[in-house]
């Protein structure tokens, strides 16, 4: 019996020893995909570029970056902070900010581990170049990582039975690509992409075809076009299109503009004098034809929403006369104030005209 346990004790000596031994050579190994990349041209006022660089660990035990040091103040990075298991991945994050560093650039990041090898470098490269964009060049609103001339567009004179050409200009203030991905614009604007993205440090445009939307609305129109981009500090820019939908008379002769409708009123101006605060004074304009084909008043354009003008008839036959009452409701501070209404027609000799109401506000 004292044989049989000394064995076992033995036995189980020998076992626990190579047992230790095993656990004392079993080490991670990080491996990476690989160990350098290449960031190719850089806008220098682009702001900062990031790379992630894999790797797995392949050896037979957990590993942990234990720390990671630069070559260069311009590199920053960032990792992966718990152990990775056999097997499993993990990630080193370089970036690169290229302000004030014009020119090709290498620069190494070292990595050192609890595994095998303890000591890694990897590397990253590329050529930092001047921004093509100046101060005095046209693009002068940053749009997010776009810059562009306006978001702002003023279409004065857009014929009725026609249509109008702009251009979209941006610029790629970045140092990745930004991708068009949709554009919502309502149906009488057509907007005609080239291509879908524009490339770091250069230039895009975008064509549209402005057409006045039907039913025909005369004077000034205000649209939206909105644009989805992969721009992550503002993905969808909004341009605002200003459009005055007017009838071309250039092509009438002179027999035509002898015939034509002819716009009168009597004054233009209405003096409601001294008015209380609050108070909702009206004032009629008398409105005579005196050519010889209709007048149609197309439009009344009411200057300020505290205005509620009331036209008696919108086709004003020859030698006829209609009347165009305007209630102010008023809620201005007290003092003298100018409102006024604006119509659109279709005599050619006075296409726009300006009706004016004034007051003096009291309390």
């Amino acid at each position: 019996m004292r044989k049989i346990l000394f064995c076992l004790f033995i036995t189980a000596s020998f076992n626990l020893t190579a047992q230790n031994k095993k656990d004392v050579g079993a080490k991670g190994s990080i491996e990476f995909l690989y160990t350098s990349f290449d960031f190719g041209n850089i806008n220098e006022l682009g702001g900062s570029v990031k790379h992630e660089f894999k790797f797995i660990n392949m050896g037979n035990a957990p590993v942990k970056i234990v720390d990671v040091k630069t070559s260069c103040g311009c590199t920053s990075t960032k990792w992966t902070l718990n152990q990775v298991n056999p097997g499993d991945t993990g990630s080193v994050f370089a970036v690169f900010e290229p302000e004030g560093k014009q020119g090709p650039f290498e620069k190494s990041i070292s990595i050192y581990s609890s595994g095998t090898p303890d000591l890694i470098e990897i590397k990253v490269s590329g050529v930092v170049h001047a921004t093509k964009l100046k101060q005095s060049d046209r693009f002068i609103y940053r749009y997010g990582s776009l810059a562009v001339p306006n978001n702002l567009i003023e279409l004065n004179q857009v014929s009725y039975n026609g249509y109008d050409s702009l251009e979209l200009d941006f610029f790629n203030l970045s140092n990745k690509r930004i991708y068009f991905y949709k554009i919502e614009s309502p149906p009488n604007i057509q907007v005609i992409k080239t291509y879908d993205n524009v490339l770091p440090n250069s230039e895009y445009t975008l064509k549209v075809k402005y057409f006045p939307k039907k039913p025909i609305e005369f004077g000034p129109i205000r649209q939206e076009i909105k644009i989805h981009t992969s721009d992550d500090t503002l993905p969808v820019k909004v341009f605002t299109i200003n459009a005055n939908i007017i009838e071309d008379f250039g092509s009438l002769d002179k027999k035509a503009l002898k015939e034509a409708p002819k716009f009168y009123v009597k004054n233009n101006t209405i003096d409601f004098g001294n008015i209380a605060i609050f108070s909702s004074p009206s004032g009629v304009f008398e409105i005579t034809n005196r050519g010889k084909k209709d007048l149609e008043i197309r439009r009344v354009i009411k200057g300020c929403p505290c205005l509620s003008p009331d036209l008696s008839k919108r086709v004003i036959k020859k030698g006829e006369t209609a009347t165009l009452k305007i209630t102010w409701n008023n809620a201005n501070m007290a003092g003298p104030d100018t409102k006024t209404v604006k119509l659109i027609t279709n005599d050619p000799t006075q296409p726009e005209l300006i009706l004016i109401l004034k007051a003096n506000i009291v309390e």
